[in-house]
């Protein structure tokens, strides 16, 4: 994530900047005169561009685009005039910040920033796994799996009418899945969506599958449970 300043008051260049940092740890803040688009981003970065009024055409020398895909550029004007909010918006800015009120027009313009990177996490989250054999490819979604179990250095992985054997252990694959599945054993992981009922030592699945919890993963599972309820 990449933010560029580029305004002639000094006082507000900083003054932008404190408020990036404080709340963006990761963020890599530049002018645009010092931003090389070679060697200071790929073609995937989001650049969120801050002008004041008179840089409102900053966009237009093509020196300052070269190697930039535009589609990653997000324009913010930053006025002391509310006047200028709607021109900003009509020539594709992407927010508009006023200066007697930077703090919190800002505190809005980060929520939207956040909302943005987890829609586009959750678009390019995969929602599947590929199971191969020597016969045929199948595409098996996450949802569809009611549990997996652990066979040795392979795994299986159930469905409501069948199961799956991949060659890979539990554990190198349960980070991939969705937050839903939980391990609650050592040879055991549930998704929470078709857990029908839990006790002190066992799983009950919709199907009404029983499987043991291991002392060790109760508070992972009940941790889990709380936080996608």
């Amino acid at each position: 994530m990449i933010f560029l300043i580029q305004f002639d008051n000094l006082f507000y260049t900083k003054k932008i900047s404190d408020l990036i940092c404080a709340k963006f740890s990761n963020a890599r803040i530049k002018s645009i005169d010092k931003f090389n688009a070679g060697k200071d981003s790929s073609s995937t970065d989001r650049i969120y561009l801050f002008v004041d009024t008179k840089n409102f055409d900053i966009l237009s020398p093509e020196t300052y685009l070269k190697g930039i895909n535009r589609k990653n550029i997000y324009l913010i004007m930053v006025s002391e005039n509310a006047d200028h909010a709607i021109e900003s918006l009509r020539h594709g800015f992407y927010d508009y910040l006023l200066l007697g009120s930077l703090e919190y027009d800002f505190k809005f313009f980060s929520d939207r920033i956040q909302k943005q990177i987890t829609s586009d996490e959750k678009s390019t989250v995969k929602n599947h796994i590929i199971i191969k054999d020597h016969k045929s490819i199948t595409k098996l979604q996450f949802n569809d799996i009611v549990f997996i179990e652990a066979y040795g250095s392979y795994s299986n992985l159930y469905t409501d009418q069948k199961f799956y054997t991949i060659s890979k252990t539990i554990k190198s694959i349960i980070h991939n899945f969705p937050e839903t599945f939980v391990r609650v054993h050592r040879s055991y992981a549930v998704n929470l969506d078709y857990v029908k009922s839990f006790s002190t030592d066992e799983v009950i699945m919709n199907n009404d599958t029983k499987i043991k919890i291991s002392r060790a993963k109760k508070t992972a599972l009940l941790e889990a449970i709380q936080k996608t309820a």
